[in-house]
């Protein structure tokens, strides 16, 4: 597992408290969701923490979908996915960074003369984390501090 630490630039509008008061971050695109590395926490309201778990990874992906080296790719750093991104998204801008999180595995199979499927090995399957889902912010209230306002 390892932390780390960044901002987002986004508005109060995308948070909210849900019916079970914890907090929601739901930004309506991914330019106020991108968190911004740096090298510490800090204490303004906007701040965040990510975690990236052991067996994860992050993905950046061009404005085309494309996962290539040349133009997005896979990181265990996040500051190397951030810089990656800079300048691959749509119209330049910061494309999409992802989290990776194994979801299973398949086999791979292959037909046998008589028609029979052999398994070959397994892959595992990935599904994708986006980083409004993840982040921490570090200096707000995690639930409403509203919820059971006057209950003694």
């Amino acid at each position: 597992m390892e932390t780390f630490y960044g901002h987002v630039n986004t508005l109060e509008q995308f948070f909210s408290y849900g019916p079970d008061c914890a907090l929601r971050f739901e930004p309506f695109n991914d330019a106020y969701g991108t968190v911004h590395p740096d090298s510490a926490p800090g204490t303004g309201k906007y701040d965040v923490e990510l975690i990236l778990n052991d067996g994860e990874y992050f993905q950046v992906q061009d404005a085309s979908g494309d996962v290539s080296r040349r133009r997005g790719g896979n990181f265990l750093d996040y500051r190397d996915a951030y810089k990656a991104a800079l300048t691959c998204g749509e119209y330049g801008g910061i494309a999409r960074i992802t989290i990776r999180v194994p979801a299973g595995t398949e086999n791979v199979t292959a037909l046998a003369a008589d028609g029979t499927a052999v398994i070959m090995g397994r892959d595992t399957k990935w599904r994708s984390v986006y980083l409004p889902e993840r982040i921490r912010f570090l200096n707000r209230p995690a639930t409403d501090p509203e919820a059971g306002a006057g209950e003694q």
